[in-house]
């Protein structure tokens, strides 16, 4: 009976030193939530930062285009962006090269800005035609002016213009040949939309020139979008080629860049393009 008892007793000291051992390492903060390992970090600086919420749906415009690009006989190229989740959701030979009309111009007056906003350019100094400088940086975007166009890309460089865009990731387009792609463009107009060179200030000085144009210079993607509020810049050669370069915000506040060159499509099969594309985003973002 001694025995026993003396050995109950070493197992109650016996626990206790465990149960005390246990409670010096024992913390609150471990107590509260199991430990988390840190996720590798392999997101790049040009990645969306999510701070909140759940991100807006992707709709995947692909099909539209598929379908309207079946019944065309001409060739175009395209590339759909959705700004928000950062991704494409449409495209047809995005890096195909085109004359580009007067889409140069979008370039030009982005490096314009860009010159004025380094203290290259004083934006309110006489410049052109009784014109300053603002004023025609605003003429070659919004009334496509040539004269203001071409005098500040000979004063740039037509070589050095085209460099500096090969650094901002636009590597298809020449300056000196006029030659650029669809996903050059859209590559240009999310840099605009992200602020990344120009300050808001610059940038919605752009943008407003590219919202209220004459008719003349918004009879394709602009005409066929209703309900869209779309900052545009077309170019054009004759019947041949016509090209859309556009920011567009809908109503449910997304917003998309959206470029379409083209031959030999027709202005109509434009604005058809247009509509299609307005009523998916729009529909499909009302259901998900």
């Amino acid at each position: 009976m001694r025995k026993r008892t003396i050995i109950v007793i070493t197992l109650v000291i016996i626990a206790a030193i465990a149960i005390a051992a246990g409670l010096l390492f024992f913390t609150p903060e471990k107590a509260k939530s199991p430990t988390i390992s840190e996720p590798a970090s392999n997101i790049s600086e040009d990645e969306p930062e999510i701070t909140s919420g759940v991100a807006p749906a992707v709709i995947d415009v692909q099909p539209v285009i598929d379908t309207w690009g079946a019944q065309q006989s001409g060739d175009y190229s395209i590339v759909v962006y959705d700004l928000e989740n950062r991704i494409t959701i449409g495209s047809h030979q995005p890096d195909r090269s085109y004359f580009a009309a007067s889409i140069y111009k979008l370039y030009v007056a982005y490096e314009g800005y860009l010159a004025a906003e380094n203290g290259d350019y004083d934006l309110s100094e006489p410049y052109l035609n009784g014109m300053t400088r603002e004023e025609c940086l605003d003429a070659m975007l919004r009334s496509s002016d040539s004269p203001c166009a071409e005098k500040l890309w000979v004063e740039l460089g037509k070589e050095a213009t085209t460099e500096k865009l090969e650094a901002y990731g636009i590597k298809n387009t020449s300056m000196t040949s006029i030659t650029t792609t669809a996903q050059d463009a859209a590559t240009l107009l999310i840099r605009l939309h992200e602020q990344k060179e120009l300050p808001e200030e610059l940038t919605n000085k752009y943008l407003d020139s590219m919202k209220t144009q004459d008719d003349t210079y918004r009879r394709g993607l602009p005409s066929g979008m209703t309900n869209a509020v779309v900052y545009n810049k077309v170019g054009w050669n004759e019947l041949k080629e016509w090209h859309d370069t556009a920011i567009v915000t809908l109503p449910n506040d997304r917003n998309y860049v959206i470029t379409l060159f083209t031959e030999n499509i027709g202005i109509s099969n434009i604005r058809q393009l247009g509509a299609l594309l307005e009523e998916a985003l729009l529909v499909e973002a009302d259901e998900s």
